[in-house]
């Protein structure tokens, strides 16, 4: 049993001084998961900012979600579509590596599921990543935008029975 008979006031003191400080380390602590929200809160709009409000970004959505087949034999050679669309594949590849990574959570994320989705599903972006997936292969380098593929195969939008080497498919417009 504690004996209250030698119980003094310094003994009250730092009680009350050891409650103080719990109450605001409990205190900052709530500081700092606002702080660490508003942050992350801010990263997604900065994400959403660009890919829906940068002209090229834009673009290239309007390209993947309207003009079928834009991914042929003439694709390729420096062109500003080819531009376009390397920067939005990169840009959702970064995304992915985000959530790969797990610097955003799905959660956080889940506002971007159509731009991934859609960006997965278009058959051009498919033929697309797979022609510079087979060619990159060859190179024994790794394709610029592997994150992107991979969110595309683990979440069954690009059928990996579709994206094996000999896909007929796909048209073959790189040499590998």
């Amino acid at each position: 049993m504690f004996d209250f008979s030698k119980w003094t006031n310094d003994n009250t003191l730092s009680l009350i001084t050891l409650g103080f400080a719990v109450l605001g380390g409990f205190f900052a602590y709530i500081q700092w998961r606002k702080s660490i929200n508003l942050k992350c809160s801010e990263f997604i709009n900065q994400i959403i900012e660009k890919l829906r409000f940068d002209k090229d970004m834009a673009k290239a959505l309007y390209l993947i979600d309207y003009k079928e087949n834009w991914y042929n034999e003439n694709f390729h050679g420096g062109n500003d579509q080819e531009f376009l669309i390397d920067k939005l594949l990169s840009y959702l590849s970064y995304i992915c590596y985000l959530i790969k990574s797990k610097n955003i959570t799905r959660k956080e994320i889940k506002i971007l599921d159509y731009e991934l989705h859609r960006a997965c599903e278009c058959l051009s972006v498919q033929a697309y990543l797979w022609n510079l997936y087979w060619w990159s292969k060859q190179k024994n380098s790794v394709c610029s935008f592997q994150y992107l593929i991979d969110y595309g195969l683990t979440q069954n939008i690009i059928l990996k029975t579709d994206f094996k080497k000999d896909s007929e498919i796909f048209p073959k417009h790189l040499n590998f």
